[in-house]
């Protein structure tokens, strides 16, 4: 579990609460004052307006399924594990992958099984978390507010009190999509309502709600039509949050670094999954362990500002603007520098949504 600390605290729930406030009072203002209005469910079938019937209908029917899916991918956000580095040998300690390297056999077979590593610290260590005594796989920072080190972390989000990660990061991604096509549904439709409170005799209250929902409505639809149009151009770039406002890039001794992005279609299948079937679905979440990560050889032009943590291509032997997975095998694994550098600060520096 990504979380090591208390999550429920009063801090913690606040930012939840306020966003459930805001989803229920535009759900409740949108169904009570419109479409409940263009149902007419309280008159008599026989004087109804039929085609304002039927437009009913068909606006509820959309907005729930819009409601219901932007729920169910927000509740997956807030539950859903990120991922956290696991507990096996290749991962942990120096001293305690001693203690294992001696305590058997098997366990010396895996504590020699070392993972490669593209991130490095500067002198060209492995990264190091001290707070969770482990070694830190390509992408993962550690979040001060989990007290946990996240696979491949974006940000920590206290919208919904947890970090956007590898294992989240899809149901992050839609609950943003969706509240925007939601929120812009509800200001299209609601937009007849309103021009009807205007024009005709509507009591006072029931006006001033309907202006509220709609302007409530405008508000979230700017806030998130600017949040969507950069996660999704992150996405394509195939890079995080943290990564871009780090900028950790790193040129090599062939005369390039190393980046993620692999092209269009698998940067999106880093996030959305394979299937492209259900990339629109909370469900289907991208392959692997977010472990390793296939890398991306860029020109020199490419390259980028570096910053504490960098990225290193070892394997100096592949040619510029070539595409390989990770070797997940090779390096030593200890390291015999005695300096150990803080980890990345996600709560506070990194940028939080």
């Amino acid at each position: 579990m990504a979380f090591k600390c208390q999550r429920w605290t009063l801090a913690n729930m606040l930012p939840v609460a306020f966003v459930v406030w805001i989803i229920g009072t535009i759900w409740f203002l949108y169904g009570w004052l419109h479409l409940l209005t263009l149902l007419q469910l309280e008159e008599d079938p026989k004087l109804r307006d039929e085609a304002r019937h039927q437009r009913g209908l068909i606006q509820a029917a959309v907005s729930q399924c819009l409601t219901a899916l932007l729920l169910i991918c927000f509740f997956r956000a807030i539950f859903t594990d990120p991922g956290s580095v696991p507990e096996t040998p290749e991962w942990r300690s120096r001293d305690d992958r001693f203690k294992v390297k001696w305590a058997n056999e098997e366990s010396k077979e895996h504590a020699e099984d070392q993972p490669m590593q593209h991130e490095v610290k500067q002198t060209g260590e492995r990264r190091f978390c001290k707070w969770c005594d482990r070694y830190k796989p390509d992408r993962c920072h550690h979040c001060r507010v989990c007290r946990s080190c996240i696979l491949r972390m974006d940000h920590h989000c206290p919208w919904i009190a947890n970090c956007v990660g590898f294992r989240n990061h899809k149901s992050f991604f839609l609950l943003v999509f969706y509240a925007l096509v939601d929120v812009a549904f509800i200001i299209v439709t609601m937009s007849e309502s309103v021009t009807r409170a205007v024009t005709d005799e509507t009591p006072s209250k029931h006006r001033f709600l309907l202006v509220f929902c709609m302007t409530l409505s405008v508000i979230m639809g700017m806030l998130l039509q600017m949040f969507f149009a950069l996660h999704v151009w992150l996405m394509l770039k195939a890079t995080t949050t943290i990564e871009f406002c780090e900028k950790r890039h790193r040129r090599t001794g062939a005369g390039g670094c190393v980046g993620y992005d692999v092209g269009l279609l698998r940067n999106l299948q880093a996030v959305l999954g394979s299937n492209a079937l259900l990339w629109l679905l909370p469900l289907g979440p991208p392959d692997g362990e977010g472990l390793y990560f296939e890398r991306a050889i860029l020109g020199e032009g490419d390259a980028q500002d570096t910053s504490e943590t960098m990225a290193l291509l070892r394997d100096q032997g592949i040619k510029d603007g070539t595409f390989e997975n990770m070797d997940r095998t090779g390096g030593d694994g200890f390291s015999t520098s005695t300096d150990i550098s803080p980890p990345e600060v996600t709560g506070e520096k990194a940028a939080a949504v």
